[in-house]
């Protein structure tokens, strides 16, 4: 019997789950609220207090007994039960001192900038909306006029997109679209690409990141903006994380809208385990992160990326704001149990901050 073959995932979103449209959500009542009265859903970053800064995730009241009584930070009402702001382990959740200086700083001027393209992440809707991934960009390559080539990236900075080493084995990237959800939108933005930094310690499945610098800045617009980079983000199986991708859909059509999907991360030794069963050899470190999403109902499938999708981010909400986690790398199937890798952001910064800003 043959073995499955790892994909370099040029990955596209699986997303098993048949979902209904999104619903409001009524806000009523003598609740407290995480900073700026944002409504984040179970499984996002919440902030409990300012000073000293301490952090949790947003759970079921019923799951946080901590959270006992009417001062409760509350995350999301409405629904049939309670979500609130419950403390993590030790009880600082997300690291004051998660940037590095450079990050840091660009961070905070990107915020200062795109406040209003501030946007909530809905868990079960499919399709994306415009606007919502302002950081999101498709990969144009040379000689690829129908769009076969799938990959993509995120835009961290004026000139800089982030994405995977892999795309650029055997193809040339020409230009980067951005400001869209449909790959054959007229009015996109699109952007020559200068050069590509591939991370000089990339081999096969290992440090598999890439640096996009294009020819000029990005011009202002309201559905374009960079996001934030992760130095030190403390996530766990419980942290809704987002990753989203142009790739192939479920019947291995290529798809013209942006889709997204819920996952979360699998904790390493259960990654290795599913692996070991698949009898596939990957090797896991501190660098790469793994992670697969809910199972359907009706499909039987997981939320999973698949090809078409390498290079996409893979993005968390800390108090209503993105950050990138990680980048998608590789796996093995779609809509399966064994979970898809991704590089992680937080392990590479020191090597980003210097090839975008020069390590000032």
């Amino acid at each position: 019997m043959s073995l499955l073959k790892l994909l370099p995932l040029a990955f596209v979103l699986w997303l098993g789950a048949a979902t209904g449209p999104a619903t409001a959500r009524t806000l009523n009542g003598d609740f407290a609220f995480p900073d700026g009265d944002i409504a984040l859903y179970e499984g996002d970053e919440c902030e409990l207090t300012k000073k000293p800064l301490r952090t949790g995730i947003c759970r079921k009241a019923t799951e946080c007994p901590l959270s006992a009584g009417r001062n409760a930070v509350h995350c999301e009402i409405g629904v049939r039960d309670a979500v609130v702001c419950c403390p993590t382990a030790g009880g600082t959740g997300v690291s004051a001192n998660r940037f590095t200086s450079i990050a840091k700083q660009e961070c905070d001027a990107f915020l200062s900038r795109s406040s209003d393209l501030t946007v909530y992440l809905s868990v079960n809707r499919k399709e994306a909306s415009l606007g919502e991934f302002p950081f999101m960009a498709s990969i144009n390559f040379e000689g690829d006029d129908v769009g076969e080539i799938g990959c993509g990236a995120a835009l961290i900075s004026k000139r800089f997109l982030v994405t995977a080493a892999h795309c650029f084995g055997s193809f040339k990237p020409v230009s980067v679209t951005l400001g869209t959800i449909r790959k054959d939108d007229p009015e996109a933005n699109v952007y020559r690409v200068k050069e590509v930094h591939i991370h000089e310690n990339y081999k096969r499945r290992q440090n598999d990141l890439a640096l996009l610098e294009l020819d000029t800045d990005v011009a202002e617009d309201p559905y374009i903006g960079p996001i934030c980079l992760n130095s030190e983000m403390e996530i766990d199986s419980s942290t809704n994380l987002t990753v989203m991708g142009w790739g192939r859909d479920g019947n291995g059509a290529w798809t013209n809208r942006l889709y997204k999907g819920i996952v979360r991360m699998v904790n390493e030794d259960l990654c290795k385990e599913k692996y070991n069963e698949a009898r596939l050899t990957v090797q896991l470190n501190e660098k790469i992160l793994c992670a697969l999403g809910e199972k359907s109902a009706v499909s039987n499938e997981y939320t999973d990326a698949c090809e078409g999708d390498s290079g996409g981010p893979l993005i968390m909400t800390v108090r209503g704001k993105f950050y990138l986690v990680g980048v998608i790398s590789f796996g093995t199937s779609c809509g399966g149990t064994i979970p898809g890798i991704y590089s992680q952001i937080s392990q590479h910064i020191d090597w980003i901050e210097r090839k975008v800003w020069g390590g000032q």
